[in-house]
């Protein structure tokens, strides 16, 4: 009875579907956990995909850094030491035109030395000179233009004049256009004012003054480099022609020491100069090479 009401009952069974079923709960209890380390390289893999910020990126890193250090280096150059001495010098016989920072106009005489402080034209406009120059000033009432010539200071007002170092006869200054103050520190800063035509020497006795002096065209000569002289006294001709010749001035006579001259020489070959210093001296010129001597002559005058 029993085998019959379960022969009649029953549902048939599908073997084939159970054993599937089984087989699959199998493998998914056969699988692994899920790699966490695996998962996170996943993710920063796919995050590396994304592009980064410009800031992040490497060629914008390396750019920043080298404008960072050229800052510095800039920096560095303009906070460090002061610019040595900026100087000008020219040979025997040759003169120079030069124009400065600040726009001033120099010709620079032979045989002669022009040397700027550090900071000339930014903080200040002081130079030394040691020869002869002459200078047309670009006026700067902030900043006075100052000319240092041994123990006497050139100080412009705005103005064009000649400076003329001579060891033995002190410093000439001739004046055409404007105002220039000569100061000599040597006599408790003693000093003078000399206008457009005033000429002056500076020496350790003092600052001789003669007003009304200097013309119009020995400033034109002085702006072309031409080597001028002025009721010159002999010392400082001799210095003179020296620098601008090469040659030795000498005075075989002593009658002749006291005597000034006035001459203007535009590249005049040294025998021209030889007579023209002769007959202006109303003496006898003899060349000799790099020489020349001067010999008196009876009734010369004095002061030609």
């Amino acid at each position: 009875m029993m085998a019959r009401w379960v022969a009649e009952t029953a549902e048939p069974i599908d073997v084939e579907a159970a054993l599937a079923r089984v087989t699959a709960r199998r493998r998914a209890e056969a699988m692994p956990p899920v790699d966490d380390l695996a998962a996170r390289r996943a993710t920063r893999a796919r995050e590396a995909v994304r592009p980064l910020p410009l800031w992040q990126r490497t060629p914008f890193r390396v750019a920043a850094a080298l404008l960072v250090v050229a800052g510095a280096a800039a920096l560095w150059r303009s906070t460090a030491a002061p610019k040595a001495e900026e100087a000008y010098v020219t040979a025997t016989g040759a003169s120079k035109a030069i124009t400065l920072a600040d726009g001033t106009r120099v010709r620079l005489g032979p045989a002669s030395e022009l040397r700027l402080e550090p900071g000339f034209g930014t903080t200040h406009r002081r130079l030394t000179l040691h020869g002869e120059g002459w200078f047309e000033v670009t006026h700067d009432e902030a900043k006075p233009f100052a000319i240092h010539v041994g123990t006497t200071t050139v100080e412009d007002v705005g103005t064009a004049f000649l400076v003329r170092e001579s060891a033995s006869s002190g410093v000439t200054v001739r004046v055409t256009e404007g105002v220039v103050r000569l100061t000599n520190s040597a006599l408790r800063d003693s000093s003078v004012t000399l206008r457009a035509g005033d000429g002056a020497v500076a020496t350790t006795a003092g600052i001789a003054v003669s007003a009304g002096t200097v013309s119009a065209s020995e400033g034109s000569a002085l702006k072309e480099g031409r080597l001028t002289f002025s009721d010159a006294s002999l010392s400082e001709v001799q210095e003179s022609l020296h620098r601008w010749y090469g040659v030795t001035l000498v005075l075989a006579d002593s009658a002749l020491v006291s005597r000034h001259v006035t001459a203007d020489f535009t590249g005049e070959p040294l025998d021209r100069v030889a007579t023209v210093l002769g007959l202006t001296l109303g003496a006898r010129a003899i060349s000799h090479g790099d020489t020349i001597v001067l010999q008196g002559a009876a009734g010369a005058p004095s002061r030609p």
